[in-house]
């Protein structure tokens, strides 16, 4: 994997726990459209386009523009669309379960990071 995808998806895996901790210790609590939520998701879909482009570079997939703004605008549904036609069926397939798999991470890191927010504030 190319060391700058890898450094796209440890930065979206470092918002994940930073920004709840960050959040969690200043306000108390932990929202998903509050200020701090809104700079984390803002963040996080640049780390993820940057991850994009690399990737189509990577698979020499030349997208369309609908495909690029699906992906900034309801990533959940145009990711799933991409790694299919970039890969074929069987190896989209696994890059879909594998990007299941990092959400799922990425969401426990989040409790995670909230739950030590809530820790440094006792």
């Amino acid at each position: 994997m190319d060391p700058r995808k890898a450094t796209a998806l440890v930065f979206m895996a470092g918002l994940s726990f930073i920004c709840p901790t960050i959040e969690r210790a200043i306000t108390g609590r932990v929202e998903l459209l509050s200020s701090y939520g809104l700079a984390e998701t803002a963040l996080t879909l640049v780390a993820l386009l940057w991850w994009y482009h690399l990737d189509k570079a990577e698979h020499d997939y030349r997208a369309g523009k609908l495909m690029n703004a699906g992906v900034l605008v309801f990533a959940a549904l145009a990711l799933p669309i991409y790694f299919v036609r970039s890969r074929g069926w069987k190896q989209g397939g696994i890059a879909i379960a594998l990007a299941l798999v990092f959400l799922g991470v990425t969401f426990g890191l989040g409790e995670a990071g909230e739950w030590l927010g809530a820790a440094l504030t006792r």
